[in-house]
C-alpha cells in the first residue's frame, strides 16, 4: 500500500562533487530551504539509456525530495557532464568508485540513512557498491543480471569503431548512440553476474522487474541466500522511457510511485547544501572552467565552458531532439571544451521543458516547441546583457531550424547549423527518426520536388519571387549579414532538399558568401559515429577562426 506523504516544495541545483581535478557533475534535489533526513543516489544507466530516462529519472528526484529527502543524480566519470573522457581506462572499477563520491556528498548533508536507486547498468552497480558505501537501502530497477547478455545487446545496437593503429585503443570498441564502449569495458561488463553476488547490498532491497522481460529469479534467490529477504516486484511502464526514442520517451509514473512508496519519507532538516557551482579541471592538452548557471530572466539552466584566457566569442549550444544539454552522445560537451582551448566560451542551455530547465508548462519538451523559439531569442539577449559580446548559436537539427529562424530575429555573429531541415515548417509531424520515420512519409514529397527541379520550375519560380519559406529565409540571413556554416552529413535530408527544391536561392547565397557548406563524410544524422567527430569539431573551429576575428 502507498505510503502517504506530505508534499513540499523542493529545489535542485547542479553541484560537482568530488576530486577538484576529477570532478563529478551532479544534481542535487532537497526540500525548498533544506535538505532531507533520508539520502538517496540516484545511480544512472549507461548509453543511450541515460538519454531516454532522463526526464524519468529528474521526476523521481523530484518525487522523493517532496517527501523529505536529499536526493542527488550524478554523470559517472566521463560521461554527460563529468569531467574525463570516454577513451579514459578502467572505465567500470572508475564508475564503481564514483557511488562513494556521490555517497559521500549526501553524509555531508547529515543524513540519517542512505538509499541507493539504480536502473538498468547502475542497478547492478547499486547492487555490487551498496555494502561498501554502507547503504541502508537499494532499489534494484531493471537491473543487468547477466554481463555477458548485455554486452550482446550494446554489440547488437552499437556500432563498431574502426580500428585505427595510432589508436590501440580503439581496437574492440563499439560507440552505441555515441557512447564509447572500449573492449576492456565490455570485458569488464561481460564478467559481471548478479546471481554470484558475494556480500548483501543493504539491509533493506527492493528488485522491480518489468512485465514484458523475464523476471531476474536468479539475482532474487542470491538475495535470498545471502539473508537480504528483497521485496519483489513487477510493474509495467519500464518500456514508455527504455525502448522508446528520447522524442518519445515518457515518465514511467507506475514505477516512480512505487519506489517512494517503497523508500518512504524523511524528515526536513535545517541543514542547506553549500554550493559548489564551478570547477577546473584537465581536458585533452589544456584545461577548462565551467560553471553552472541560471539565466535570471527566464530561470533557464545551463554549463559555462570557459577558456583559459581571453573569449574570442561565445557558442550558445541548443537542445537536440528531446535530448539535454550534453547533446547527442554528448558531443556538446565535447566540442565546447575543445573549442575553450581555442579560446571560444560556450554555453549549452536546456529550453524550459528540457534537461534540468524548469518545466514551465512544457515537459517533457519535444523538438520544435513553439516556445523554443522565443527562449533561444532570451537567451542571446540576456547573455548580451551580461557582458557576452559575440555569440554565435549552434544547434543540431531542430535545433539547427531554430539557431536560424533566431537569427532572423534578434543579431547574431554567426550560425552553425549541423543538419538543418530547412523543410520543416510549423504544423507538420515531429519524428525521431530522419530515416526511418521522416524520409518514409516524405518519399512522394521527395520525388515531385525531384521530377520538378528536372523540369526547372523551381529555378523559374525563385526567379519570379514564389519561393519556400527556406529560400525566404536564406535570402533575409543575407541582408542581416550573419554568416552561417551549414554542417552536413554525407547524403543528409536537409542538403538534399536546399538543393533540389531551393537551389537557385541556395547557389545565390553560397555564391555571396553568406553560408558556407561542410559535408563531412561518414558521419550520421545525430553524430553518433564518435570517431569522426574530431572533423566536425576542426570545421567548425576553422569557421570560427575565419569570421570571429580576433580582440
Amino acid at each position: 500500500m502507498p505510503v502517504p506523504v506530505r508534499s513540499q516544495p523542493v529545489e535542485t541545483v547542479g553541484r560537482w562533487m568530488g576530486s577538484e581535478d576529477r570532478p563529478l557533475m551532479s544534481w542535487l534535489t532537497t526540500p525548498t530551504g533544506g535538505s532531507g533526513s533520508v539520502g538517496v543516489v540516484v545511480v544512472p544507466p549507461f548509453g543511450y539509456e541515460l538519454w531516454t530516462s532522463h526526464r524519468t529519472l529528474r521526476t523521481l528526484a523530484e518525487r522523493l525530495a517532496a517527501q523529505g529527502c536529499s536526493v542527488v543524480r550524478f554523470d559517472f566519470d566521463g560521461t554527460g557532464d563529468s569531467a574525463g573522457d570516454q577513451w579514459d581506462p578502467a572505465r567500470l572499477d572508475t564508475w564503481r568508485g564514483n557511488l562513494d563520491t556521490a555517497a559521500s556528498s549526501l553524509h555531508q548533508l547529515g543524513i540519517s540513512s542512505l538509499v541507493l536507486v539504480g536502473l538498468r547498468a547502475g542497478a547492478s552497480l547499486a547492487l555490487l557498491e551498496g555494502s561498501a558505501v554502507s547503504a541502508d537501502a537499494v532499489v534494484a530497477w531493471a537491473p543487468v543480471v547477466r554481463g555477458k547478455r548485455y554486452v550482446r545487446e550494446l554489440q547488437l545496437l552499437g556500432l563498431p569503431v574502426p580500428e585505427d593503429p595510432a589508436r590501440p585503443e580503439q581496437k574492440g570498441t563499439i560507440a552505441q548512440a555515441g557512447s564509447l564502449f572500449v573492449a576492456e569495458t565490455l570485458d569488464a561488463l561481460s564478467a559481471l553476474d548478479l546471481s554470484e553476488l558475494p556480500v548483501a547490498p543493504a539491509a533493506r532491497t527492493l528488485v522491480i522487474d518489468r512485465d514484458d522481460k523475464p523476471e531476474s529469479t536468479s539475482l532474487v534467490d542470491r538475495l535470498e541466500e545471502l539473508g537480504a529477504e528483497p521485496d519483489h516486484v513487477v510493474v509495467g511502464g519500464t518500456e514508455l522511457l527504455l525502448d522508446q526514442p528520447t522524442e518519445y520517451a515518457t515518465v514511467a509514473g507506475g514505477v516512480v510511485d512505487r519506489i517512494c512508496s517503497w523508500v518512504g519519507p524523511g524528515t526536513v532538516l535545517a541543514h542547506r547544501p553549500r554550493p559548489r557551482p564551478e570547477a577546473t579541471f584537465p581536458w585533452a592538452d589544456g584545461a577548462v572552467d565551467e560553471e553552472v548557471v541560471r539565466l535570471k530572466r527566464s530561470g533557464l539552466i545551463g554549463i559555462v565552458t570557459r577558456p583559459a584566457g581571453p573569449s574570442r566569442a561565445t557558442v550558445v549550444w541548443l537542445n537536440s531532439g528531446s535530448e539535454h544539454h550534453v547533446g547527442p552522445g554528448r558531443a556538446w560537451v565535447e566540442y565546447a571544451r575543445q573549442l575553450a582551448l581555442d579560446g571560444y566560451t560556450s554555453f549549452r542551455v536546456d529550453f524550459s521543458g528540457w534537461g534540468e530547465s524548469p518545466d514551465d508548462g512544457h515537459a517533457p519538451g519535444r523538438p520544435y516547441d513553439p516556445h523554443c523559439l522565443e527562449e533561444a531569442v532570451g537567451i542571446v539577449e540576456e547573455l548580451r546583457a551580461t557582458g557576452h559580446r559575440r555569440i554565435v548559436v549552434a544547434g543540431l537539427c531542430a535545433g539547427a531550424w531554430i539557431a536560424v529562424r533566431t537569427a532572423l530575429i534578434v543579431g547574431l555573429d554567426g550560425v552553425v547549423a549541423i543538419n538543418p531541415q530547412l523543410y520543416w515548417q510549423p504544423g507538420d509531424p515531429v519524428e525521431a527518426d530522419i530515416i526511418a520515420e521522416t524520409r518514409v512519409r516524405r518519399q512522394g514529397e521527395i520525388r515531385r520536388i525531384k521530377a520538378l527541379r528536372r523540369t526547372g520550375l523551381w529555378w523559374c519560380l525563385d526567379a519570379l519571387g514564389v519561393r519556400h519559406p527556406a529560400a525566404s529565409w536564406l535570402r533575409s540571413l543575407v541582408r542581416t549579414g550573419t554568416p552561417v556554416l551549414t554542417l552536413f552529413s554525407d547524403g543528409d535530408d536537409g542538403l538534399e532538399f536546399l538543393e533540389d527544391r531551393t537551389g537557385r536561392t541556395w547557389a545565390r547565397v553560397r555564391r555571396r558568401g553568406a553560408v558556407d557548406v561542410v559535408v563531412v563524410d561518414e558521419i550520421d544524422h545525430p553524430m553518433h559515429r564518435h570517431w569522426l567527430r574530431p572533423e566536425v569539431v576542426s570545421a567548425i573551429r576553422t569557421w570560427l577562426d575565419t569570421h570571429i576575428p580576433p580582440g
